[in-house]
């Protein structure tokens, strides 16, 4: 009953001041005459929309069983899509409806046709009423319609009479914190809205039954009157599904997006994206340590040392501790069942992996500038080769092309599997000191940062997660541009310049930066310029900056290749290995063409445009997938599984529909094009969503409706 009270006050206000502006407007410029068209118009919609609430609630419940359910569900989304536009449109057009309605009323009186003003007010009212309609069904199908209609009356007597009383000049409602208010119920109505429709398309099977997160029947029941007074406003449910929360919650974050304009607004602007620096200067305590040039050779130094005694425990099969190279891997009450007991597995795959993609994620590529000894192989190799071959040749056309790195790392991912490189530790042993020796030979013969920047296989794994970082590197642009001895971009006597090779003063992404920090070193203390600072994540993903068509491509073929490597298929796990992981990485890129182009076409955008920008849609959501495919050795260690993969799936779920927002909103203009590109790009989300949680949080939803 509050809800519909709540949400009918809201509509029917908003329709009695629009007739108010109609009325006050003939007044003034003599036309009172026609004021008896205002209120014919008016109250034709009215007695419209009210017999459109009473169709479609007769109508469901004249069906039965799945097809009633099926539609109450329907007519819950599209009240929630209509409320949505509602609170979008006022956000962004309120201000100018006065404005608008006087425009049109004057062409409408100018016409001299009594009709046009009668039309003007009924088109204006039918709309507040047409969303009232949908959003008073919707309600009918988890309250009780007694309860409902008598909410909507008094909110419509309510909402009436203050109309009335604004009209007549009595201001004592603050109409600015009314619709503020309101917009906030309307929202949580939304979301409620939301995981109602979702609850019952999972009763029905429509959606996939998935596990609750939480049960709270034995504190406040579904069926009880406070359960029933919660569910009738928010779409309370004592036991919510995961798929509930995690679509209630995209909804919310996706609709903040919208109304905050995520994606165009920056907030430092000198920096090209929103960016906070951190720090007012160099004498911040951080870039004391930042500068210190010895820091990133110290620790991967220290790296170094302890992946040697690694690999040694792992080719000598030294016990340590409780690994003593006997059954399963263990550790007190965590085990695998599949890697035998030897330290480096713990280390590397339960340890190391994990916390080196979450540690990207959280950092950037900070273990590649700061901790990966593979830094000092490649500049040990550089150096030698400096003395006997004179200066490195330039990097091969050939290294440099945009699919070579993902393509070392889908090889050395599909031997990983392939093989017991992450079960038998002397295996794993052999395929570090392969990696190592590969980079001496490449950083030998080519010039530095060609293996970090175009090869390595870890690196090509790191820098698209580098990209969601909320920590980045970033160059004042107006200091950059007064400097004149580019010390960041030729290197100093103190340090050298970038090892890979990137200009400072115009870094836009995090992907290739390695954090080494040599171009705080050799910026001038007196400028400052190149500073850390944070962002919102993924913020490089928004527009996004800095796109390439290949790394695009890439997100997308991943998406096959955790398929590949995560699923829980017995009918996948029966053909064979190759056949199921190069098949998937085409058939997910080939269905990422179709997407494309489907949005190329409703958008009207250049295909190579949409190919080399939707991509990064898909990356935080692939991001999840590839923590649950690849760190299957730490979630079944501690045996958390299931937990995890549902709180990935979630996170990156939600992540990628704001950037979807964002993306879409900045390709394309057009709010119709929008809403256009928005049904391929949800379909997609949603399917590699369901079918993940179909795997890993699966189970079964009673419909309650």
């Amino acid at each position: 009953m509050v809800a519909a009270f709540a949400i009918t006050a809201r509509e029917s206000l908003e329709a009695a001041l629009l007739v108010g502006i109609l009325l006050a407007y003939l007044r003034r410029t003599e036309n009172r005459a026609l004021c008896r068209q205002v209120w014919l118009g008016s109250g034709a919609a009215v007695l419209l929309s009210a017999f459109l609430a009473g169709a479609i609630v007769v109508l469901m419940g004249e069906l039965g069983g799945a097809t009633q359910e099926t539609l109450e569900g329907l007519v819950m989304l599209l009240a929630t899509g209509v409320l949505t536009y509602v609170l979008v449109w006022m956000r962004h057009q309120g201000r100018y409806m006065d404005r608008s309605l006087h425009s049109k009323l004057t062409t409408a009186a100018a016409a001299g046709s009594l009709g046009s003003i009668a039309a003007l007010s009924f088109l204006a009212v039918m709309r507040e009423g047409l969303e009232t309609a949908l959003y008073l069904s919707a309600m009918t199908a988890r309250t009780a319609s007694a309860d409902v209609w008598a909410g909507a009356g008094v909110g419509f007597v309510v909402a009436i009479a203050t109309g009335f009383a604004i009209y007549r000049g009595s201001h004592f409602l603050n109409l600015k914190t009314f619709f503020h208010v309101t917009s906030i119920l309307l929202v949580i109505f939304g979301t409620g809205l939301v995981g109602q429709a979702t609850h019952t398309f999972q009763g029905v099977g429509i959606f996939p039954g998935t596990i609750s997160l939480w049960d709270t029947s034995s504190i406040i029941p579904d069926t009880g009157t406070i359960g029933g007074i919660l569910r009738s406003l928010v779409g309370y449910t004592a036991a919510p599904s995961l798929l509930q929360v995690i679509l209630s919650a995209t909804y919310v974050a996706v609709l903040l997006a919208i109304l905050l304009d995520v994606g165009r607004r920056e907030t430092v602007a000198l920096y090209g994206e929103p960016f906070r620096p951190i720090g007012a200067s160099y004498r911040h305590r951080l870039y004391s340590l930042l500068r210190w040039p010895r820091l990133t050779t110290h620790l991967p130094a220290m790296m170094a040392v302890f992946l040697v005694g690694l690999v040694a425990i792992a080719l000598l099969n030294v016990t340590v501790g409780p690994f003593n190279n006997e059954g399963a891997l263990q550790l007190g009450p965590f085990e695998s069942l599949e890697a035998e007991n030897n330290l480096f597995n713990w280390a590397m795959w339960v340890v190391w992996l994990p916390l080196l993609s979450i540690g990207t994620v959280l950092l950037g590529r900070f273990w590649c500038g700061n901790l990966c000894p593979l830094r000092l192989v490649t500049n040990a190799a550089r150096g030698l080769a400096d003395r006997v071959l004179g200066k490195g040749s330039t990097t091969s056309p050939y290294l440099r092309i945009g699919w070579l790195l993902p393509a070392t790392f889908i090889l050395i991912t599909f031997l990983v599997k392939w093989w017991p490189v992450q079960s038998v530790a002397r295996y794993g042993a052999i395929l570090f000191i392969v990696i190592f020796l590969s980079a001496a030979v490449v950083s030998f013969f080519f010039r530095q940062g060609t293996w970090c920047r175009y090869i390595c296989p870890i690196g090509g794994w790191l820098a698209r997660i580098a990209r969601l970082s909320p920590l980045s590197l970033r160059a004042d642009s107006s200091v950059c541009a007064t400097c004149a001895s580019t010390p960041c971009l030729k290197g100093t006597a103190a340090s050298g310049r970038c090892p890979v090779l990137l200009n400072p003063s115009k870094l836009e992404s995090n992907r290739n930066c390695l954090k080494c920090w040599q171009c705080v070193v050799n910026c001038p203390e007196e400028k400052a310029s190149l500073r850390l600072g944070w962002r919102f994540p993924g913020t490089e993903l928004l527009k996004p900056y800095a796109p390439d068509i290949w790394e695009s491509l890439f997100v997308a073929s991943l998406i096959g290749m955790y398929i590949a490597t995560g699923h829980r298929s017995e009918r996948l796990a029966s053909l064979p290995w190759p056949l199921v992981f190069f098949g998937l990485i085409a058939l997910a890129t080939a269905a990422y063409l179709v997407f494309a182009g489907a949005i190329a076409v409703v958008t009207q955008l250049p295909f190579k445009r949409v190919v080399a920008t939707f991509g990064y849609i898909f990356l935080p959501l692939e991001f999840s997938m590839a923590i649950i495919a690849f760190g299957d050795d730490a979630l079944e260690f501690f045996n958390i599984i299931q937990p995890a993969a549902s709180l990935l799936l979630g996170l990156g779920f939600v992540w990628s529909a704001v950037i979807a927002v964002a993306i879409v909103r900045n390709a394309c203009r057009d709010q119709i094009r929008q809403l256009a590109s928005a049904l391929p790009v949800g379909v997609a989300l949603l399917a590699i969503l369901f079918l993940w949680l179909s795997w890993y949080a699966s189970g079964t939803v009673v419909d309650l409706t």
